[in-house]
């Protein structure tokens, strides 16, 4: 017997709370996620991706720099919760999450020094807007050699909408004309923001009357670039899918062969360097019934896909695994090691044995209850 769930605004599936509770970092995290977004959950919310972080789960620490973020805008003591989310923001960074990375080079409240650090990995990492970060870090630390150079990197890779801060640069060096040529052909293409630079900058040269035409033609630009795009909105706006969901497929699997299942997965490990062993899982979430082991194996997944989660149960033999389709190398080259027969005998407790995996320790944790 298998039920899938997808998760909407206020709505908690409880096979994804008794993996979070089993200690499983994704459920937790997926979870934390999940009470984030649900009105008057920040606190419960804070409790797993809390749990999750500090099991170095990358993704727990950027959520969790995020909730407290919020938490400084719109609570007491924000200080407190400014500095906890640059302090978790960075960890994520730290660890290799790309959109701590880019959130990095952009913190306040850090140095220079770091800024241009995370900055400069974010631009490593292919975020093209990472130049313009670093080109307006170089004009707050009254470094405009350096700023123009960033600036016009930008423009070269497609960043024209800079164009304005470089023309503002360049009248601030003396360099008018420059300043005027640099936003005047966009101006003329018709572009309405390359418009309103251009009128900017007349206006700091004190060609008032100029500029007033080129701010009026910006504005009715805008105004129509606004009402073409109206129609396209409502279309996206009407085809987007109701509530707040939260896309973790949970399949909890109830069945007597949770043993012969792991061992399916195993041997399915040494055949094909674990590609198969996550097919099985995903088979199953998607197939939502018992495993069928004996299928044939099809190609690895891959994409965008989201990763769900395989609670299988055992009440006979009172096992639980919690297997995630997107389960790591490591994880099923460790669950193909271990003992099965001798993990039944030294359970916790004589109760019920819950496998999750921790990768933090890079080992099949054994819970109890």
């Amino acid at each position: 017997m298998a039920a899938r769930r997808l998760l909407g605004a206020g709505e908690l599936d409880p096979h994804l709370e008794l993996a979070a509770e089993a200690g499983d970092v994704g459920a937790m995290t997926a979870l934390g996620k999940h009470l984030h977004r649900s009105p008057g959950r920040w606190d419960r919310a804070e409790r797993w991706l809390v749990a999750a972080a500090e099991a170095w789960d990358p993704e727990a620490m950027y959520c969790l720099s995020r909730l407290y973020w919020e938490r400084a805008v719109w609570q007491p003591n924000g200080e407190a919760y400014r500095a906890g989310s640059v302090e978790w923001c960075r960890r994520a960074a730290q660890a290799g999450w790309f959109e701590a990375v880019e959130l990095m080079g952009i913190k306040r409240g850090i140095s220079a020094e770091e800024r241009e650090l995370w900055l400069r990995r974010a631009l490593e990492g292919g975020n093209r807007s990472a130049m313009t970060g670093l080109a307006r870090l170089a004009r707050e630390r009254e470094r405009p050699d350096e700023a123009e150079h960033w600036y016009q990197m930008a423009i070269d890779h497609g960043l024209s909408s800079v164009r304005g801060e470089l023309a503002f640069l360049l009248l601030d060096q003396g360099r008018p004309s420059e300043a005027e040529e640099c936003v005047r052909r966009e101006a003329e293409a018709g572009s309405w923001e390359a418009a309103g630079h251009l009128a900017a900058v007349l206006r700091e040269l004190g060609r008032t009357q100029e500029a007033a035409t080129w701010q009026e033609k910006c504005d009715a630009r805008r105004a129509r670039d606004t009402e073409r795009k109206m129609p396209e909105r409502g279309a996206s706006d009407r085809q987007a899918p109701p509530g707040d969901l939260v896309t973790v497929a949970v399949t909890a699997l109830v069945t007597t062969a949770v043993v012969p299942f792991i061992q399916a997965l195993v041997s399915k490990a040494a055949e094909d360097s674990y590609g198969q062993a996550r097919d099985l899982v995903r088979r199953i979430l998607h197939r939502n019934g018992e495993p069928d082991t004996t299928a044939e194996p099809v190609a690895e997944s891959v994409g965008d896909e989201e990763p769900g989660l395989l609670i299988a149960e055992d009440p006979e033999a009172g096992i639980a695994l919690y297997l995630w389709s997107n389960a790591s190398d490591e994880a099923l080259r460790a669950l193909s090691s271990l003992d099965l027969d001798e993990m039944t005998a030294r359970r916790p407790d004589q109760g019920r044995v819950r496998l999750v995996w921790h990768p933090a320790t890079g080992r099949w944790h054994i819970r109890g209850e």
